[in-house]
């Protein structure tokens, strides 16, 4: 998965202060989503850390899974003090796309108490040194440090499937790894979905952790100790080669749930390879997420796209004749990959001429428009981020057992329509949510209801602690309950602190007329005041947790709290470094420096420890939106490399001050690049060429940041006017396809060819 932020949040040079609350907000603290009538957007669960994925219990429990490698677990939906399942921070590496993103319960729990997880293991494959390889215990995000550097060489992890034990609402014994082959060198494309199957086998996906930067065949330091021409994004094309053992990136697999063993069935359980004996589909990039469909042995993957498309890919059997292959990288969409085709490699030629890959049973372009007509989702990325198929007897027939999907960077959800047969109708496209916040997960949950889990951003698109929250989307056939809005004048100040709550813009969908009953103590009762605005004023020096509830007269009920920081006020932050003028180019060391004062704080001076930093790239091809960096906790002083991303991108570098009461002060500053515009031509004229991944006629011109990379390919054959020609060199006398450094004042690269006759 690309991480991304969902729609365009557009900011200027210098950001104003702005007050971040430590505790989670709710969902009324946000723009509410837009869903078709009677549906509703609900948080049922908040106050998480990036939850990734969700189970839910025959007994009611619900089993959270956290990034960071922390797994909750509550009593039910109305719990709102979760229990610590079980903490594997130690093995889990969170960076980037890596962290803990698969979690399902067993079938039969809890008479079988089991717990499967998969994530990315923080630890290289045949190292004797335990775990962490990156990072240190305890530490909750783990950095890539440079060297090898996050995009350079890549910090080398591996990923696990593995099962823990139930007792209770706690995890006993140790931890069972039933699978650990992959190898991830690049941060994106990890491990993915880990779920049970109709036929009770347990399935596991994983992307091929190559890089995204450009095309990456194992040219870049080959950790993994690939064959030449095979590593890299090849990797999802493993089962092809031979001379070095399967692995199983770009692939799912189907286990046994008590061994780890390829499961009864499989294509290849006969081969004398274990990981082959494994797989039952291959030729992904990153199938982050998938879903069985009720009723039948299908599964859909949803297959996060490059520059073209995302894709949802049906396997038509849990157990196919031979493996499906969907063609990553030398396919992307139903066609073939133009940044690969042009490169010629052995595998992808192979494969271009048997024809075996299977295209998607629908795909949309990743930098394009809509969707769905008449949608507002913000266009111009993409990040397919959820596959399910809710079974609530409520839904609306077009939305009951359809193909549901997410994406994360546009933040909607949609549905597919459905053929007589039930199967999914590429043709019809209908918009369930719009403005879904981060959305990383969805699942059937209770009732056969549509439920996902938000990561939880903050407007730079990092993970804002205590934001993530596990939604449910409900239809109501009957009475539908109010929408509650409240909004506040202040929350923080000097005692004594008087604040003016208003709920006078909830509203009900129903027309009914509304009661309002306020909690002004933070006691958890609603019996303070009634109206639709009130005042208090705050004499304690505590925080308070403080909300309304919105009636209407059958009694259903919405619910909104914030909390009221008495006899507080934020940090004054300084920022001394980055001036906003600097510009920068991929690989330029650039030093963060900041500090903050408090008068509330000993000494008047926010502590290291309650300092940090946080590194985005605001990607803006369309729209803009962003890609979390980096970020470094407890620090006031930072030197850091500039990354490599593809133009129009900039950088915006936030500093941060909490203080003990846990009001927080940010300050973001953008930094745009030094730009390469760089000139491609050919000889003839006319010809095409291939520059960072995009197939164009010459000439043309394209605008890099200075000191990025990007692949530059010419075609060995190519016709033009009726004449064939040719290959012969490049006039920067490289390869027909090599990796080239933007910078200016180059001349205009030629790509020469000779005419055959």
């Amino acid at each position: 998965m690309r991480t991304q932020l969902l729609g365009p949040v557009l900011v200027g040079a210098l950001l104003a202060t702005v007050l971040v609350p430590a505790p989670w907000a709710t969902a009324h603290e946000k723009h509410a989503p837009l869903l078709p009538d009677r549906f509703r957007d609900q948080v049922v669960i908040g106050g998480l850390d990036q939850p990734t994925a969700m189970a839910f219990a025959p007994d009611g429990r619900v089993f959270v899974a956290e990034k960071t490698g922390v797994i909750k677990v509550f009593d039910g939906l109305d719990d709102t003090d979760a229990d610590v399942f079980a903490d594997l921070n130690v093995n889990v590496e969170n960076f980037y796309d890596r962290g803990l993103l698969g979690l399902t319960l067993d079938p039969e729990f809890p008479a079988r108490p089991y717990v499967y997880v998969s994530y990315a293991y923080n630890h290289v494959l045949g190292d004797p040194a335990p775990a962490p390889r990156w990072g240190e215990p305890g530490q909750y995000y783990d950095d890539c440090p440079d060297p090898p550097g996050a995009d350079d060489q890549g910090c080398v992890v591996s990923g696990r499937v593995s099962r823990l034990t139930a007792d209770g609402n706690q995890v006993t014994g140790e931890e069972q790894v039933l699978v650990e082959d992959y190898c991830l060198q690049f941060p994106s494309h990890a491990t993915g979905t880990v779920a049970f199957g109709p036929d009770g086998a347990l399935y596991a996906s994983a992307g091929e952790g190559a890089n995204y930067n450009y095309e990456d065949y194992g040219q870049t330091g080959n950790p993994c100790g690939d064959p030449v021409d095979e590593g890299g994004a090849l990797r999802a094309q493993d089962l092809r080669t031979g001379g070095d053992p399967v692995g199983l990136n770009g692939t799912v697999i189907r286990i046994d749930p008590d061994t780890g063993l390829g499961a009864p069935g499989n294509p290849l359980a006969s081969s004398p390879d274990l990981n082959a004996r494994r797989i039952i589909a291959d030729g992904f990039r990153n199938p982050f997420r998938f879903a069985f469909r009720p009723g039948t042995s299908q599964v859909v993957v949803g297959d996060v796209g490059s520059f073209q498309y995302e894709e949802l890919n049906t396997l038509p059997t849990t157990t196919p004749d031979q493996v499906v292959d969907f063609g990553w990288p030398c396919y992307e969409g139903a066609g073939r990959n133009p940044g690969w085709d042009v490169l010629d490699k052995p595998v992808c030629e192979d494969l271009y001429a048997e024809g075996s890959a299977r295209s998607p049973t629908f795909q949309y372009d990743a930098r394009g428009g809509e969707v769905a007509p008449d949608e507002s989702c913000p266009v111009g990325s993409s990040a397919i981020s959820g596959v399910a198929f809710p079974t609530a007897s409520s839904y609306p027939a077009r939305f009951r057992d359809a193909l549901v999907f997410s994406d994360y960077a546009r933040g909607c959800i949609w549905a597919l329509g459905k053929k007589k047969d039930g199967s999914p109708d590429p043709g019809t496209v209908r918009i369930l949510v719009e403005g879904a916040s981060s959305p990383v997960n969805l699942v059937t949950g209770p009732g056969g209801d549509l439920f996902y889990a938000e990561l939880g951003v903050n407007g730079l698109g990092y993970p804002a602690v205590g934001a993530g929250a596990i939604h449910r989307i409900h239809y109501y056939r009957g009475n539908q309950p109010p929408v509650v809005d409240l909004t506040t004048d202040r929350v923080s100040g000097p005692l004594r602190l008087a604040v003016q709550l208003d709920a006078s813009g909830s509203t009900d969908p129903d027309g009914d007329a509304l009661s309002y009953a306020w909690d002004l103590d933070g006691d958890g009762q609603f019996d303070d005041a009634t109206g639709a605005k009130v005042t208090r004023t705050f004499t304690r020096e505590i925080n308070y947790r403080v909300g309304v509830r919105v009636s209407d007269p059958s009694g259903a009920s919405d619910t909104a709290l914030v909390t009221v920081y008495a006899g507080d006020t934020a940090p004054t932050l300084t920022v001394a470094s980055p001036a906003a003028s600097l510009r920068w180019s991929v690989g330029q060391s650039i030093h963060l420096e900041a500090s903050a004062t408090d008068p509330e704080e000993d000494g008047g001076v926010v502590p290291e420890e309650r300092m940090a930093w946080h590194l985005t790239i605001r990607h803006c091809p369309a729209i803009c939106h962003s890609h979390p960096t980096d970020q470094w906790i407890g620090q006031s002083v930072v030197d850091v490399e500039a990354p490599d991303h593809e133009y129009p991108s900039y950088l915006l570098v936030t500093a941060s001050a909490t203080d003990s009461r846990g009001l927080t002060t940010t300050r973001s500053i953008q930094l745009s690049p030094r730009k390469a515009r760089l000139g491609f031509t050919t000889k003839p004229v006319g010809l095409r060429v291939s520059v960072a991944g995009a197939r164009e006629r010459a000439p043309l011109h394209r605008t890099f940041i200075r000191g990025g990379h990007f692949t530059l390919s010419a075609p060995k054959k190519q016709r033009w006017h009726g004449h064939r020609y040719r290959f012969v060199r490049w006039s920067d006398g490289r390869a027909r396809t090599h990796v080239v450094v933007a910078e200016p004042g180059a001349r205009d690269y030629r790509a020469v060819y000779r005419r055959v006759r």
